[in-house]
């Protein structure tokens, strides 16, 4: 039981009074006291300008932990925190837009399916696109569809569910970059060349000034509906390019036809290997053959691509043949010399 302790002021002595009673009485001399019981102030505690009583702090203080926790949750949430994490998806190369930075993507879920232009770093020597079907494999293993290296761009085609592993390169929607054209409308250089976005639409030429002989190994590949066509180079080729085609140009200079320098024929009037153009390059009329080894195609068509297996051998036939406007002829270790003009 809880006890009181006083001093009786009468005569000195200790009393202990019981904490319930409402007074007590001294056991030496008899003195009476009684106990004012005072109430404790009550405490209270303000949220602003509310008053808040002692059993509400707590759900006050935990109300407003809640508040806070739901302000960062929201936050986070409309931050992206939250969402399913995929490789990074590029906006800038250089000072130009870009579809994806370097990274590994897996197509249909990373990146749309489709066809691309890859660009090469600028600091980098060359790019590389690899297609795998395997996130971690590397190229050169069964896992590796395709592997694309380019010293300036690149298109490729990938569809869903395949991984792209881009390195040295950024990739771009087909469009969103284009390649350079040099000052004068012409190219020049190591790139892929797409008619309708990096050319037009129509015929072109590709002059090579460095040809000074007869015979040629450079070569030039073109996809041209959709079919691969590979030519010998020589002095200059002619290209009839649609939308969607790509001119694979590493040798030479391309020209947009009308635009091309004329060709220039040897100190007796021969036209060394490459493809011509009669009324355009050459004058029409009869041109002599001249050489024993080389092949030739006379085009009648007006288109300036042909297979291989339209070559023919000079020693079959007549060492004469007869150009009208429009057609070509296409040779290689071989001249030809405008009748009319043979010395």
């Amino acid at each position: 039981m809880k006890k009181r302790h006083y001093t009786c002021e009468n005569c000195g002595a200790e009393l202990i009074i019981d904490a319930r009673a409402d007074s007590g009485k001294c056991e030496y001399c008899g003195s009476v006291y009684y106990i004012d019981k005072q109430k404790p102030a009550e405490v209270h505690h303000y949220f602003g300008n509310i008053r808040i009583t002692p059993p509400r702090v707590v759900l006050a203080v935990t109300l407003a932990a809640v508040l806070a926790a739901a302000i960062v949750i929201l936050s986070l949430y409309f931050s992206g925190v939250f969402d399913e994490k995929k490789p990074p998806v590029a906006d800038k190369f250089e000072h130009e837009s870009a579809y994806l930075f370097e990274g590994t993507y897996l197509v249909g879920e990373d990146m749309d399916a489709g066809e691309f232009a890859a660009f090469k770093a600028p600091s980098a020597a060359r790019g590389e696109i690899l297609v795998l079907t395997d996130p971690n494999a590397s190229a050169g293993t069964s896992a590796c569809l395709a592997q694309y290296l380019f010293r300036n761009n690149e298109y490729f085609t990938v569809e869903a569910g395949v991984y792209i592993k881009v390195k040295d390169c950024n990739v771009f929607r087909v469009g969103d970059k284009k390649v350079d054209a040099q000052s004068d409308g012409s190219f020049e250089g190591v790139m892929v060349l797409r008619g309708g976005t990096d050319i037009p639409v129509g015929n072109f030429v590709i002059s090579n000034q460095d040809a000074t002989t007869g015979q040629y190994t450079k070569m030039i590949k073109c996809v041209i509906g959709g079919k691969t066509y590979e030519k010998q180079l020589g002095s200059r080729t002619h290209l009839n390019v649609g939308n969607g085609d790509y001119v694979y140009l590493v040798y030479g200079k391309l020209y947009a036809e009308k635009d091309a320098p004329a060709p220039v024929p040897g100190e007796d009037g021969e036209y060394v290997s490459g493809q011509y153009k009669a009324g355009f390059d050459i004058p029409v009329g009869r041109y002599r053959i001249n050489g024993n080894y080389g092949r030739f195609v006379h085009n009648t068509s007006g288109f300036a691509f042909f297979d291989t297996g339209e070559l023919t051998d000079p020693s079959t036939m007549s060492r004469y043949i007869d150009l009208r406007e429009g057609d070509y002829i296409y040779f290689t270790q071989l001249t030809i010399v405008k009748e009319d003009d043979e010395q």
